[in-house]
């Protein structure tokens, strides 16, 4: 039979792996030569690669005579003997691969089969490789852990999962690391995965089906990184290719961020996603990376990679991601520019992610207004979309362009997260509508705040900066009971315990409790320390319980206390009658700022009070001396002169503050009885 032309033209699409438009030419094709072999077998043959590979079973009698009849019935085959091996395996019958087998007799040929090797390279990984492993069980075949030079029990847990085990000296290269794992395993197919990763359940089943189909090179499987230390919220999603044929020539390249893809590339082997299945990867939470000194490692073979080929986008962005997880925001911003400048226009998938790396490191660095220049840069290019319109929002938000703010993440709400997307996934999830709630509340508009947080919240039941945000919102409305539900929900998260501590103290010291306010003020404070704000919450409800000594002895642990607290201690002392106490701190204060005003006339102050008449007439003649044009200082020291009796003195005095200040009441008002005496 003569090769169809729309047939010949959907092979040259197969071959460049362009599925979407073989199948659109042959479908119009088909719908006017709708019993064509040639045109029938190539359709088969792109059905089968969109997973409809018994569907083109069931029509491959009405090719014969097509160009490819053999190849699809060879394609069929290899497809049903390994559907046939995952249902021997899993001890269940599978009648259409054992029908398809009984007509079309197949001998197996080398690399096609359905065992999975799962290999990993280790080292000093005790923390979290039983985690790993145990996840592999009942999923994979065989695992293959291969040490660079563990010191710790990272073998000996590998070995009671019965890997098998390899040894590389460390050359500070990840892919000749790994391809000697690939060279220990014997499966047909390779699940790439790290000792701080593991398998969700749903990938039995997604991966039973992914080994029947040899025609594929290799499945990319959604990874989903975690950076808070329960791991339970979704930061950052990528999908790269992690299941795949374990053949000649599938190898992994670049010594450091490996890929295998290209070389499926070379190979001419498609790799498709695997849509239900998940990866959970811990690396990314802080206490891990600190304990595995991660970051150096991982910044050192960057910087090397990229100073080999400075304008490789690829590492670019590999650099600059790190150096924003090292919180060097400045260099961060800077590589990810670069990193930019250099992408293609389209179809880098870590393009966005680049963009997302610019913005916010300018963000985080405090040059929000060059971080809103960027996203409206990548609002005109290819990478623009959720991810941009939110943090477009957030940059706009912390300038307090607040309308803005709306505006955009109005934008970052009307958009679906699209398919196989790299990226922070929960920000369609949930983070979207937290970030709403917050600009409100910035807004002070509590009623339409507390809508979105709960919108939020029953999309990320338990989100901690939600809760927080709902207790806020609460408590600015009076509803002193709902808030302290909240804020109480909030207290079992370790990041935001401190924060739910402190609204708690609010709520007890709106009602009044200073006992209960002190106490959970304090358990805030404890958290942060450095925070005067929290330490003058508790100080104001302890010192409301008649304990004036007690928060500034704490506070002295840990910072020395200067003038404007020793001021602060001096009132609450006085406020109980512990005068020389308070005189004390006033002497304190002034010897730390012999040149602050407000000093001498506080001091001045508690000497009136106390009827040291001659002592305050100092401290006011001092402070005056430091703030001649101080019209209150004048007329204070005209008092003290006139409780002494010292009438033309005091008469001096308050006409000087109303020279100063013509509308000082008080001032007049004395000069009048002065004279009038």
């Amino acid at each position: 039979m003569k090769p169809h032309p729309v047939a010949q033209q959907a092979r040259e699409s197969l071959h460049k792996h362009h599925f979407l438009a073989a199948r659109e030419q042959l479908s119009m094709a088909l719908e006017k030569e709708p019993n064509h072999p040639d045109l029938l077998c190539e359709h088969l043959f792109v059905e089968s690669y969109f997973g409809h590979e018994e569907v083109a079973s069931r029509r491959f009698a009405e090719t014969v005579g097509a160009p490819r009849h053999h190849d699809l019935e060879l394609f069929l085959s290899r497809y049903y003997y390994c559907r046939q091996l995952v249902a021997q395996r899993c001890s269940r019958a599978d009648v259409s691969a054992d029908g398809w087998l009984i007509s079309h007799p197949y001998t197996p040929e080398s690399g096609i089969g359905a065992r999975i090797s799962a290999c990993l390279i280790v080292k000093n990984e005790e923390a979290v490789l039983e985690k790993c492993l145990a996840s592999l069980q009942g999923i994979v075949d065989e695992i293959v852990v291969v040490d660079t030079g563990s010191t710790d029990r990272t073998m000996e847990i590998a070995r009671r999962f019965g890997a098998i085990e390899g040894y590389f000296e460390w050359i500070k290269d990840f892919s000749a690391a790994r391809n000697h794992a690939l060279s220990l395993a014997t499966g047909e197919w390779a699940l790439w995965i790290d000792a701080d990763e593991q398998l969700d359940p749903s990938c039995r089943e997604e991966f039973e089906k992914a080994v029947c189909r040899p025609h594929i090179g290799g499945f990319s499987i959604e990874i989903i990184n975690y950076l808070d230390e329960s791991g339970t919220i979704t930061e950052f999603v990528h999908s790269p290719t992690r299941l795949f044929r374990r053949i000649p020539g599938v190898q992994f390249s670049e010594p450091i961020h490996e890929q295998i893809t290209p070389s499926l590339i070379s190979l001419g082997l498609p790799w498709t996603p695997l849509p239900a299945a998940k990866i959970h990867h811990d690396g990314y939470r802080e206490e891990l990376v600190k304990s595995k000194d991660k970051v150096k490692r991982t910044l050192e073979m960057l910087e090397k990679a990229v100073g080999e080929n400075p304008n490789d986008p690829f590492q670019l962005f590999n650099l600059a991601n790190t150096q924003f997880v090292a919180k060097t925001y400045q260099q961060a911003a800077e590589t990810a520019e670069k990193c930019v400048r250099n992408l293609a226009a389209s179809g880098a998938d870590y393009g966005c992610s680049a963009f997302q790396i610019w913005a916010t490191a300018l963000d985080m660095d405090g040059r929000s207004e060059e971080a809103v220049k960027v996203c409206e840069l990548c609002a005109g290019t290819a990478y623009a979309g959720i991810v941009n319109e939110y943090l477009w929002s957030i940059a706009l938000y912390n300038l307090g362009r607040y309308d803005e703010a709306h505006a955009a993440v109005d934008r970052c709400l009307a958009l679906s997260w699209p398919e196989n997307f790299v990226g922070d996934k929960a920000i369609a999830d949930f983070r979207r509508y937290g970030h709403k709630a917050m600009i409100f509340g910035a807004q002070e508009n509590w009623s339409d705040a507390l809508k979105w947080y709960d919108e939020t919240l029953s999309r990320q039941p338990g989100f901690p900066p939600a809760l927080l945000g709902r207790g806020e919102a609460l408590l600015k409305m009076e509803r002193l009971d709902e808030a302290e539900l909240t804020y109480r929900m909030a207290l079992s998260n370790a990041s935001t315990r401190w924060a739910a501590d402190r609204g708690l103290g609010m709520i007890a010291a709106a009602r009044g409790d200073f006992s209960t306010a002190s106490r959970h003020y304090k358990a805030a404070w404890d958290a942060s320390p450095s925070d005067l704000g929290l330490w003058e919450s508790w100080a104001f409800a302890v010192i409301k319980l008649g304990d004036p000594v007690t928060p500034f002895q704490m506070l002295e642990k840990y910072q020395p206390l200067d003038a404007n607290l020793l001021m602060k201690w001096a009132d609450a002392l006085a406020s109980v009658g512990r005068l020389d106490e308070a005189l004390g701190c006033f002497r304190r204060a002034m010897t730390l700022a012999p040149q602050d005003s407000n000093i001498q006339f506080s001091c001045g102050d508690l000497l009136y009070k106390l009827g040291y008449y001659p002592q305050a007439a100092e401290m006011y003649h001092v402070g005056l001396q430091l703030r001649p044009k101080f019209a209150e200082g004048w007329f204070v020291l005209g008092n003290a002169m006139a409780q002494m009796n010292l009438d033309q003195g005091a008469e001096g005095c308050y006409r000087q503050a109303l020279n100063l200040d013509p509308n000082h009441t008080k001032a007049k008002a004395n000069l009048n009885v002065v004279i009038a005496a």
